[in-house]
């Protein structure tokens, strides 16, 4: 069990590396573009592309799976929290929306706990609420007020958590590679219709090539976050995601030239010991039960 849970970790942290690059990427091109075309495109050139990987991988499905509820939901969930998540990334900071969005990870693994009855041990539940309070230090959302970008980024961060619960139900006969894929089509699927209403504006070669990028991360990040989900418990997996800030604000700095302040490096720090008392909770043999 132990491997499992440092084998979610890992697949954690590199979800979370390639969600930063596509978030990245997306920010860039909202700039410029109708937010609702950038994630029409980005959606289908990400769908292509785990299509090719499915069959490359010789993953066998059936369609089938699409119409089981929980996939269904979990893809709803999924593609209705990418839309607000983007809207609101074009109004925020990558590292505070970064930030904000990590309140997810609490809310799921103490629901998972709840729900599934998965063990939450002590030093777990620590590195959890530590990683809270550091999201909490470094966001600080009642400094921030209530506005419509945070609304959006709360709204999200609720729908991750209920997508979260539903990828632990989801059937084990049901390759992770086509609940990324069911989840990749979701926002195509919302948006297409309003885009043909109002209207595609043309975009160059090199737009299409950073759509590339981001599609094909976004995608791939997915894949190999629902694959952790399988493998380890919610709670495990919980302070892992929290890499995702420290990660955003080094492409903030990189990309917009946005410099950290005391509250974000003393979240930051916060976040970091959560992530080490995860690991040693890893490497202790356990006295519990």
């Amino acid at each position: 069990m132990k491997n499992q849970a440092l084998k979610g970790a890992a697949l954690v942290v590199l979800a979370m590396t390639l969600y930063i690059q596509n978030d990245v990427a997306t920010k860039l091109l909202t700039e410029r573009f109708d937010t609702l075309q950038v994630m029409m495109v980005r959606g289908a050139i990400g769908a292509a592309s785990l299509l090719v990987l499915l069959r490359f991988t010789g993953t066998t499905y059936s369609w089938k799976h699409a119409l089981m509820p929980a996939v269904m939901i979990r893809s709803a969930c999924d593609g209705l929290a990418s839309l607000a998540f983007v809207f609101a990334l074009a109004e925020m900071p990558l590292a505070t929306l970064t930030a904000i969005m990590m309140l997810a990870p609490v809310i799921s693994a103490g629901t998972g706990a709840l729900i599934f009855r998965e063990r939450l041990t002590g030093r777990l539940a620590i590195s959890v609420m530590l990683g809270f309070t550091g999201v909490l230090i470094f966001a600080r959302p009642v400094s921030t007020g209530v506005n419509l970008p945070m609304f959006l980024a709360c709204s999200a961060t609720l729908l991750l958590s209920a997508r979260d619960l539903f990828t632990r139900h989801t059937s084990a006969d049901v390759p992770s590679g086509l609940v990324a894929l069911l989840t990749t089509l979701s926002v195509p699927v919302f948006v297409a219709p309003i885009i043909a209403a109002r209207g595609y504006l043309p975009m160059t070669p090199q737009d299409f090539i950073l759509l590339a990028y981001a599609g094909v991360f976004a995608a791939a990040g997915t894949w190999i976050f629902v694959q952790a989900t399988r493998i380890a418990t919610l709670a495990e997996i919980a302070p892992f995601r929290y890499s995702a800030v420290p990660l955003s604000i080094v492409a903030g700095f990189i990309v917009w030239g946005e410099l950290p302040d005391l509250g974000m490096l003393v979240g930051s720090l916060f976040i970091t010991i959560a992530g080490v008392i995860a690991l040693a909770s890893r490497s202790t043999p356990s006295h519990e039960g």
